[in-house]
Formats: C-alpha cells, sequence, structure tokens
C-alpha cells in the first residue's frame, strides 16, 4: 500500500490543536517537528546524552508530516484541514503552508524508525521499539516492546505517557480493563504487565485492531487480551472495574454516559486525548452523570483525567 504525505509549516500557536484537526479528517499518522526543541539542545534517555541533529528541525516554528493511505486521502483533505484551523477561536494563524508527495509502503517503515526510538514512558514503563534493542535497568522496569505501524499511541505524546503513569498508579492485579480506542494496544499491554485480567481492547480502525494484535503477540499476551472491532462502548454489556479511553475530546464526551452504565462500583475512567480548552467541559459531564474526579495531570497543553464511579 501507498501512502501520501502532506507537510505542513505552522505557527506555535496552531500546535495544540494540529493534532486533533488532522484525527478529525482521518490522518493515518502524524510527525510534529517543533524548531523549539532545538532550544534544548540534546535530549537525555537512559542517563545518557544525545545531541538533537538540527536537520531534524525547522529552523522556525512548527512542520507536521500528515500521513495517508492511498484509500483515505483524497485532494479535498487539505481544504479541510484549512477550514477547520480558520474556524478555530481566538487562536491567530500567521504560517499556514501545505506541500504533498508520495510515500511507498516500505519508506512509510523506515519514516517511524526516523522518529521513534527507545524510551522511558514513565516510572517503570520502557518502550522499545522493535527495530531496536535495549538492556533492562532494573528488575522493575515493565518493557513494552511496540512497532506502531499505521496505529496512534507509542507511548511518547503526551497523552499515552500520561495514561500510562496514571495506569502505574491505578491498575491493580487482577482488575478487569477495556481499552476504547486501542490504537497501538500500548495501554493493553501496560495493565496486562501491570497484573490485569479480562482486557478487551476496542479500535474503530480495523488497521489499528491489526497492529495492536501484532503488538500484542510482541509481548506475548495475545492469548490474554481480547481485540476487536468497536464503536467507542456501543453493544458492550460487561462491566469493567477500568477504562481506558485515549481519545479526543469530543468524542470522549459523547462515551461519558455508557462508560459510568459499564463499570463496577468504584470503577475508574482514566482518559486523555483533551486539550485544555476542553477540561472544564469533560470534567463537568463526568460530574453530571456521577463521577467523582480522583486526579486531573497535565502536560504540554494536554489533560488526563482519572474518574471514580460514585454509588
Amino acid at each position: 500500500m501507498n501512502y501520501k504525505e502532506i507537510t505542513m509549516m505552522i505557527n506555535h500557536e496552531l500546535e495544540p490543536y494540529i493534532a486533533e484537526i488532522l484525527n478529525e479528517v482521518g490522518a493515518n499518522g502524524v510527525v510534529i517537528e517543533d524548531s523549539k526543541e532545538l532550544e534544548i539542545g540534546r535530549i537525555e534517555t537512559y542517563g545518557e546524552i544525545y545531541e538533537l541533529d538540527p536537520n531534524d528541525y525547522p529552523e522556525e516554528d512548527v512542520r507536521v508530516k500528515v500521513y495517508f493511505s492511498e484509500f483515505d486521502y483524497n485532494d479535498g483533505i487539505i481544504d479541510q484541514i484549512k477550514e477547520k484551523i480558520h474556524d478555530l477561536k481566538d487562536v491567530p494563524v500567521s504560517r499556514l503552508e501545505f506541500s504533498t508527495g508520495d510515500i511507498e509502503d516500505e519508506d512509510w517503515a523506515n519514516e517511524w524508525k526516523n522518529h521513534f526510538h527507545a524510551f522511558k514512558a514513565s516510572e517503570r514503563f520502557v518502550v522499545v521499539p522493535s527495530w531496536e534493542t535495549y538492556e533492562r535497568q532494573s528488575d522493575d522496569e515493565l518493557i513494552i516492546d511496540l512497532d506502531p505501524g499505521m496505529a496512534f499511541g507509542t507511548g511518547d505524546h503526551a497523552t499515552t505517557s500520561m495514561c500510562l503513569k496514571l495506569a502505574e498508579k491505578y491498575v491493580q492485579p487482577n482488575k478487569s480493563v477495556i481499552d476504547v480506542g486501542t490504537g497501538s494496544g500500548i495501554l493493553s499491554i501496560a495493565a496486562h504487565m501491570l497484573g490485569a485480567k479480562d482486557i478487551k481492547a476496542l479500535d474503530l480502525d480495523q488497521v489499528a485492531v491489526q497492529v495492536a494484535i501484532d503488538n500484542f503477540k510482541k509481548n506475548h499476551c495475545e492469548n490474554f487480551i481480547e481485540a476487536q472491532p468497536g464503536n467507542l462502548l456501543v453493544g458492550e454489556t460487561k462491566k469493567r472495574d477500568i477504562i481506558f479511553a485515549n481519545i479526543l475530546a469530543h468524542i470522549v464526551d459523547m462515551m461519558i454516559d455508557d462508560s459510568y452504565a459499564l463499570l463496577n462500583e468504584n470503577g475508574l475512567i482514566i482518559t486523555s486525548g483533551i486539550i485544555d480548552e476542553k477540561e472544564q467541559m469533560i470534567v463537568e459531564h463526568l460530574e453530571r452523570v456521577g463521577y467523582t474526579i480522583v486526579e486531573i495531570m497535565r502536560e504540554k497543553g494536554w489533560v488526563a483525567i482519572v474518574a471514580r464511579k460514585e454509588v
């Protein structure tokens, strides 16, 4: 399968909103290269210092690479992106440039390798791409072997890393879990490693479901996680102890009522993919249906929320 690559140059004020917009138009993958990273100059991973290569980043503003499969791309997508950006309220648009190119299937895999490397995602979780090796630094580390393929969720995005941190804190052995919008399957894998049982992973995208299954096999947990296509929680009847929902705010909002009905007493919803501006809307809806807010985590303009079902 071939892919279409759209390269966008945008001003920094647009960056917190661009991932949600691109998801809405059906993007299969997004890479964000922020010129501000060069101000840091280097990063620390596992105690080693890596110099950032200026060639990987724009000299100014933000470069966004967006990928669509040949089946999902159409000539109107760029116009849709422009329209959604200009519909943003009180967000200045000082730079918005587009160019396009074609990516062969093999080049797609190599593109991921340029941007995704082993890293420590939380206190215990280390995410290692399938093309790299990693030596365990301590017995307490939990290593997730991951190949993102066409699915969202490598753990390096703030939304996923916050969910991993919250999973460490709230997922207890033998708890039942349903992972809505599983993407790469990373949160289901994390739940399994933390001792959860009866785990179900759902995604509307059949490609993402297959990517998740492949990652379950890489982590030797394919026999412990049920993966299947699903439209949020529609049709689900079995109650769970924990619901993961690392999706976008307006989609989280759509499933809050169903999530409350499908949780056991004192069950938790751990949700992210929420930009700062949508936090109050989600919190108010959670509280309105009966949830108690347990914890709110914020990182890089994104919000993750833990709420408990109170009976």
